[in-house]
């Protein structure tokens, strides 16, 4: 009897002795997976507190312990600085998302809608129907943009209209106009420094360079066969130099005119008050800027049905194909004539020219480098708008058409260029 209750006790010892040393194990290897987690920041929820801490084992001679978790209810608040009368972006409410880093650990929390944080912006999609590829605007909640005022000294040249509704740049001109003698609209390309050209791509047109250029107003599509065909008319009733009909005359009115010489464009141009764009206006006004490669921007395009370079479609068909000023279709639709004479070196004779690295007005070769060829934008193949190639002015290719510019700086003009064009 004796004998069994010592061996009973022996084994409940050894029992609880186990039970405590497995109980110490558990505990210490759950905790080292709780500061693997935790220092890899593998949970999407911050670490939280038991509600009991683990138990230590009893007469352990183990060093071993659970780490010491951050305690319940402890959250870093996300910093906001609330401005009176300031206002949570528009749009709907649910949307709206704060994203909060406890130790490296990112929840993403409702915020309080009763203020706004000064890093709350809204991406805003242009107005305007169709597919936009990837182009917008970024506004910043609570603001509100006072509308620049007009620049009273500013006068338009006889034979243009300002689009009020437009309103006006930071200089005070207005960001639109309209042509009173062939009614086409005309948005505002400022002034300052633009890319053209670039570092890697077709010879003729690198090197790459900055070119300082005034402001001035481009066409915001081609002339199309009805702007063209009324023009032609007016001359035809003055009994003047009669300017050859379009190659395509005989298609839809809202296309692009083309298989248009280079002399009818420019006569065309000068009928209207207006001038062919030097091909540093074109560039800047198809590249912004900052030169990107496209129209839209750095990314692919997006047309809203199928279209392949060098497809003809009516003017301003596509608002993925519009530039940072607002021009249609310098990706796609016609190629353009441009004012200069083309040279396949010319990038490297104006850098020539730079200031400080930039170029300042230039305005190409002042002769023929290549007799009759005179500079053509735009591609038949791709949709890059540095392009450039060079065409006979007397003998337009069928794709070629044009559009117009309004110099507000008259003494820009070349008198040199203007009075050798005259002849042609």
């Amino acid at each position: 009897m004796y004998r069994q209750t010592h061996y009973s006790k022996w084994l409940v010892s050894n029992m609880v002795r186990n039970y405590q040393f497995n109980e110490q194990v558990c505990a210490g290897f759950v905790g080292f997976s709780l500061l693997f987690i935790a220092g890899c920041g593998g949970g999407s929820e911050p670490v939280r507190q038991q509600s009991q801490p683990p138990r230590q084992a009893t007469g352990s001679s183990s060093n071993m312990q659970a780490p010491t978790l951050k305690p319940a209810g402890v959250k870093p608040t996300p910093k906001k600085t609330v401005k009176n009368n300031q206002t949570v972006p528009g749009g709907n409410p649910d949307d709206l998302f704060d994203v909060v880093d406890y130790l490296h650990n990112f929840e993403v929390q409702k915020p309080d809608t009763a203020g706004s944080s000064e890093d709350e912006f809204v991406a805003m999609l242009p107005a305007g129907p169709g597919v936009n590829s990837s182009s917008y605007s970024i506004v910043k909640s609570g603001t509100e943009a006072e509308p620049n005022q007009p620049d009273s000294s500013f006068k338009l040249p006889e034979g243009f209209t300002v689009i009020k509704e437009a309103g006006y740049s930071q200089q005070g001109l207005p960001n639109r106009i309209r042509s009173d003698l062939d009614y086409s609209e005309m948005v505002l390309v400022p002034a300052g420094v633009s890319i053209q050209g670039v570092l890697a791509g077709d010879a003729n047109a690198k090197p790459q360079f900055s070119v300082y250029q005034d402001a001035f107003y481009i066409d915001e599509h081609e002339v199309t066969l009805e702007q063209y065909r009324r023009w032609r008319s007016e001359m035809i009733a003055k009994k003047g130099k009669v300017p050859e009909p379009a190659g395509n005359d005989s298609q839809s009115s809202d296309l692009p005119a083309m298989g248009v010489s280079y002399t009818d464009a420019l006569n065309y141009s000068r009928s209207m008050k207006k001038q062919l764009p030097r091909e540093t206006q074109w560039e800047k006004a198809a590249r912004g800027e900052q030169g990107f490669p496209y129209p839209w921007g750095s990314g692919r395009p997006l047309w809203q049905v199928n279209r392949q370079p060098g497809q003809i479609d009516p003017a301003a068909t596509f608002p993925g194909d519009r530039s940072p000023y607002g021009v249609y279709d310098m990706a796609g639709n016609a190629r353009e004539w441009c004012d200069d004479w083309y040279s396949k070196n010319a990038y490297q004779a104006a850098l020539a020219l730079a200031d400080a690295g930039v170029v300042r007005g230039w305005m190409g070769p002042r002769r023929a480098v290549e007799p009759s060829m005179r500079v053509v934008r735009g591609d038949q193949k791709s949709w890059e708008v540095w392009k450039r190639s060079g065409e006979n002015m007397r003998t337009p290719p069928a794709d070629v058409g044009f559009r117009c510019v309004l110099n507000l700086n008259s003494a820009s003009a070349d008198p040199e260029k203007t009075k050798s064009d005259s002849t042609f």
